[in-house]
């Protein structure tokens, strides 16, 4: 719930308010040229450099702005490319690459077929790529269970851990697994969070009750 909250909350709120910040501070950065170009002796307005340099700046950046706006898709080079910063999209939604049709060829597997290097799809694309498969891991409630530990894709969490009964499909011959969830469900059902055996934070002490 924690990393939910931060993902569709907190980081579009901080993002908001840096934005705001910038462009407030390029205001007040102009506004401060226009205030020490300024002239108290000059009483004709025609005569006033700040107006002037004010009336200059703002056409500029509407004959840039607009020189940009006229230009044919793909001929202004990087500008044309789209720009992100940071490794993961700010509302926390995945875009996942559409699932390749050669994904399921060859002859239907089983989960004990599964290794590294496969390739997990969810039901809108490639989500992970699989790295071990860990049998009889200890989670919530002293509950063992066999998890499929992953490396997402394409935005998805850096770690996930997959509960090997979410596998739908098993394709060996393409190294392929299907899953029967969507890519955007991961935050919701908890499997970008490790199980409590791999928790790499101290594990809070118990006292037993006998």
């Amino acid at each position: 719930m924690t990393e939910y909250i931060g993902v569709r909350l907190v980081r579009p709120l901080v993002v908001s308010i840096l934005a705001v910040a910038l462009v407030a501070g390029a205001i007040f950065g102009i506004g401060q040229l226009l205030l020490n170009l300024h002239d108290t002796g000059v009483s004709e307005e025609l005569r006033r450099q700040e107006l002037w340099v004010g009336v200059a700046l703002t056409v500029g950046i509407l004959m840039v702005a607009a020189f940009l706006a006229s230009r044919p898709a793909g001929s202004l080079g990087p500008l044309d490319s789209e720009v992100a910063i940071g490794g993961k999209p700010m509302s926390g939604e995945i875009s996942l690459r559409p699932i390749d049709p050669s994904a399921r060829g060859g002859q239907a597997g089983t989960i004990d077929d599964l290794a590294a290097g496969y390739t997990l799809y969810a039901r809108n694309g490639a989500l992970a790529e699989l790295i071990d498969v860990l049998q009889s891991v200890e989670d919530v409630g002293e509950v063992s269970r066999t998890l499929l530990f992953c490396r997402g894709l394409y935005g998805a969490a850096n770690e996930l851990w997959i509960p090997v009964e979410a596998v739908s499909a098993v394709y060996p011959e393409t190294r392929s697994a299907f899953l029967a969830i969507a890519g955007d469900e991961i935050l919701a059902l908890g499997w970008n969070r490790p199980p409590m055996s791999f928790k790499r934070s101290e594990r809070a002490k118990t006292t037993p009750l006998y």
